[in-house]
């Protein structure tokens, strides 16, 4: 068996095995102290342990999809994607001055709760700009890939935000199929999305 502890400052991982000694049950552990930085997999998606800040480093604060930085490091992974699509948040900086930043930021979290309460927990969000969504999609047959893409779009507009009612933001979206290799993928999207 193979675990993690954490304490306040260090991350530890522990090997324990159980073992028969001169007739006696034992389980023997072997403990060692993980480095600053070390990657966990759980429930599909991988995350950064830091040691330092005890937080993940990869996660957008305001909308809790992963940051760029996220796609830049785990690109090698990420390029096994079958299909991607860039979502663009239109007319945001209206949004913001109309109404506000605190508002801005609701939008950018609702958009990011629609796009993610649509796809299955193998896809990846990744905020890629100020309000630009890449969202990569794995196991999806080709047939599927637009009706949800269309039906992301039409929630993000139907959808409520609490507080914010009178405001319905749309979105425009385009995709890629075989989204190989990924930074071709973003800029083939990108330009359908226009």
């Amino acid at each position: 068996m193979s675990k993690l502890e954490l304490t306040d400052e260090c991350t530890y991982q522990l090997i324990s095995r159980y073992l028969v000694v001169d007739g006696r049950e034992c389980v023997l552990e072997l403990g060692s102290r993980l480095s600053d930085s070390v990657w966990v997999t759980s429930g599909g998606r991988q995350f950064r342990l830091d040691a330092s800040h005890g937080e993940d480093f990869y996660l957008d604060p305001v909308t809790g999809a992963y940051g760029r930085r996220y796609l830049e490091d785990q690109q090698p992974e990420l390029e096994k994607a079958e299909a991607l699509a860039v979502i663009d948040i239109d007319h945001f900086k209206e949004i913001n001055d109309e109404y506000g930043h605190v508002a801005g930021d609701a939008v950018l979290r609702h958009v990011a709760n629609v796009i993610l309460s649509r796809v299955n927990i193998a896809d990846t969000l990744v905020r890629y700009g100020g309000d630009e969504f890449v969202l990569l999609l794995s196991h999806i047959p080709p047939e599927k890939f637009r009706s949800i893409l269309e039906r992301i779009r039409g929630a993000v507009y139907t959808t409520e935000i609490p507080q914010y009612e009178n405001i319905h933001p749309t979105v425009s979206i385009g995709g890629v199929y075989q989204a190989h290799p990924l930074v071709e993928a973003i800029r083939r999207a990108d330009k359908l999305m226009y």
